[in-house]
């Protein structure tokens, strides 16, 4: 039997992903549980500019509740993304355990040191209303694999577990 995935934890940031790829591992962790960011690269490289084939980056941010509206958040991080060129294909709406979640997909051309590369992006964004955070995972991937790492990383988002059961 082969394993695809792996349970991940961060007790320092209250997160866990239940099936994480078994190809990503921790690059950089900064923060606590009520604000963070963890990124998580690929193992294999496409080349020695571009780095990582995918890329994770899971941020959270304490909000409060009555102040907080879940569609103004949504549009905010597509705009954030747009305006560093990301145009958005796609947008979907499903439910993480009893969040509100919502997935958008996305590409765009990036140039590094004289080289153009094609990027595809996922993103996810909930509100846990149990830890009252905002959750944003971001995932970039190169194009010529995007195909290949899509369904496990749709799957390690849909396994986010964001408070105890």
């Amino acid at each position: 039997m082969e394993y695809k995935y792996y349970v991940y934890e961060k007790p320092e940031g209250n997160l866990q992903l239940t099936r994480m790829p078994i190809w990503f591992k921790e690059i950089e962790f900064n923060g606590d549980q009520n604000k963070g960011n963890l990124i998580l690269h690929s193992q294999n490289d496409y080349d020695e500019i571009w780095g990582a084939n995918a890329k994770i980056d899971i941020s959270w941010e304490k909000k409060e509740r009555q102040n907080f509206y879940y569609g103004r958040e949504i549009q905010a991080s597509i705009n954030t993304y747009n305006s560093i060129g990301l145009v958005i294909t796609s947008k979907e709406n499903s439910w993480l355990q009893s969040h509100e979640f919502t997935t958008w997909f996305g590409q765009r051309s990036k140039m590094i040191r004289k080289r153009f590369y094609s990027e595809k992006s996922i993103h996810g964004i909930f509100y846990c209303d149990v830890t009252e955070r905002l959750i944003n995972i971001h995932t970039a991937i190169i194009d010529k694999h995007y195909e290949n790492f899509k369904p496990y990383i749709l799957k390690a988002y849909a396994s986010i577990i964001c408070h105890p059961i």
